[in-house]
């Protein structure tokens, strides 16, 4: 008798939207995942105590959607905890998670999932994505990441992630990364200490440890607002201090990341945090004491920056290259390399279009 080999299941995923106080945008986060090609298997929406009316939009998508589930808290208890909260019952095999003030792109599933079935073994399957801005397209459309792990869709070994970080960073975007449920479980889900920057040092985690796919297309929407509860606690000095303190120890204990990368890490964040904030409406002497103090400068830093952002448009293009120089966040050439690659994926890709 010969032996069979019974097929692989499937690939199943579920996806998280943790929400407080985003009943303005929940129509277009949850319309966004009704109308996906590739329906998920499970959505879990944990409202984390809202006060605006966000109940009333959320059961409006429940009330036809067995698959879906509200969990509601009685207090405040955060972001992180509420992922973990979704990582514990969920009974996928994949799991993604969807700020309630982001949005997909229709394909998103259809493609994700496509690469689970043939790279059961991934860490994370992820994606680009596009700004928008709180009333939806910005009249530039921005990519991210910014520098791409690739030119094209392709599957990273764990070498080869240590070595795109030495080049650049921040390639997952947690809005179009889908996490194998197993392997998040087995590295110990977020971590709550580290905030908005768990999933960001995650992601790199899994990738050092699993390797990861990259989909060279735009798969989901990044809203900027200004209250975004990632970019709130990435311009905040004080709080920026302290987790890159606190991350750069967790990467010198580990073994998974190259030499040197928690001072590569922690340039590299605050250069992403400066650059918000340079493109923020503050007035310009402000700004500049926030930028100078992201950057953890000292007063020359703060008088040069805040003389630059008097000057108009070229100031502050001439502040962006101080902060560059400054914290020399990836490589410049590679990027420069990148710049036909990214428009194409940009034009590739609508844009967007609320549900």
């Amino acid at each position: 008798m010969t032996p069979t080999t019974r097929p692989a299941a499937a690939p199943t995923v579920t996806l998280v939207v943790p929400n407080f106080n985003h009943a303005h945008y929940l129509p277009e986060s949850l319309g966004s995942i009704a109308n996906q090609t590739r329906a998920p298997d499970r959505v879990i929406i944990i409202d984390d105590c809202s006060t605006d009316g966000s109940i009333a939009v959320i059961e409006r998508f429940l009330a036809d959607r067995p698959s879906w589930r509200l969990i509601r808290r009685e207090a405040n208890q955060g972001v992180v905890r509420g992922q973990n909260e979704a990582l514990a019952i969920a009974d996928t095999t994949w799991i993604g998670f969807l700020g309630a003030d982001d949005a997909l792109h229709p394909a998103y599933l259809e493609k994700a999932m496509r690469q689970a079935a043939k790279h059961a073994d991934a860490g994370l399957i992820f994606a680009c994505c596009e700004i928008i801005g709180p009333d939806g397209p910005s009249a530039k459309r921005m990519l991210r990441p910014m520098m791409l792990p690739s030119s094209a869709s392709t599957m990273l070994a764990p070498t080869d992630v240590r070595r795109i970080l030495r080049l650049g960073d921040n390639y997952f975007s947690g809005t179009t990364s889908l996490y194998r449920k197993e392997a998040l479980q087995a590295l110990g889900g977020f971590d709550v200490k580290l905030g908005s920057f768990s999933d960001a040092f995650l992601a790199r985690r899994l990738a050092l440890t699993y390797g990861c796919y990259f989909i060279a297309d735009v798969l989901g929407y990044w809203r900027i607002h200004g209250q975004n509860y990632s970019t709130v606690t990435a311009t905040d000095p004080t709080s920026l201090n302290a987790k890159l303190a606190e991350i750069g120890a967790l990467i010198q204990q580990s073994r998974l990341f190259p030499p040197g990368y928690d001072a590569a890490f922690a340039r590299r964040n605050r250069f992403g945090a400066a650059r918000m904030v340079l493109g923020s409406a503050t007035a310009p002497a402000a700004k500049a004491a926030r930028v100078s103090a992201l950057l953890d400068g000292n007063m020359l830093d703060t008088h040069l920056l805040a003389l630059l952002l008097s000057l108009g448009t070229v100031g502050r293009l001439a502040a962006l290259a101080w902060v560059t120089l400054r914290t020399r966040p990836m490589s410049l050439t590679r990027l420069l390399a990148q710049t036909g690659v990214r428009r194409q994926i940009i034009a590739g890709t609508p844009a967007y279009r609320a549900p």
